[in-house]
């Protein structure tokens, strides 16, 4: 059964290899489309920062009320085609990933064992807390792997791990 600790830990790694996949990379190149289809950078890198919000959430705790809008990147939300209205810029993402990490791993460096093994409502019928902030790592992780890909696009095919 996968801990707390342990899950800091992980999401702490991931966030090293998200950093180190978009180090070099513009807003612009952000943007880039995947042929023959496919989300671009932006919108995944703003996809991850919604599912932190989301696993902050389900560990009991709310988002900071001063996120930028992130409603252009949530669950079925339309790809990102380029800039304009609700894109976020590169930056301004990999900053509230950041700061969402963090609090995501203190949420759970301080959550009581007892809470992280209660019942919640999940779209599954009733989990484990753990089991559902783990089903939204596992979404995180199958998100943060594509970036590599999608830093290729922008000739940045340098190996990362």
């Amino acid at each position: 059964m996968i801990n707390k600790n342990d899950l800091a830990k992980l999401l702490f790694e991931e966030q090293d290899l998200m950093l180190k996949q978009v180090d070099g990379l513009s807003h612009a190149d952000s943007l880039l489309q995947p042929q023959p289809g496919g989300n671009c950078l932006n919108w995944v890198m703003g996809h991850l920062v919604v599912n932190l919000a989301d696993i902050l959430q389900f560990l009991g705790a709310e988002p900071p009320a001063d996120l930028p809008n992130l409603e252009h990147y949530g669950y079925g939300s339309q790809p990102v085609l380029g800039d304009g209205p609700g894109v976020l810029e590169l930056n301004l993402l990999v900053d509230t990933y950041l700061r969402l990490n963090t609090l995501v791993t203190e949420r759970l460096a301080n959550i009581a064992d007892a809470e992280f093994d209660d019942e919640i409502e999940f779209f599954q019928g009733k989990n484990r807390r753990g089991y559902v902030v783990f089903f939204f790592f596992y979404h995180h992780s199958y998100h943060l792997g594509q970036l590599e890909q999608l830093r290729n696009l922008a000739g940045r095919t340098e190996k990362i791990v």
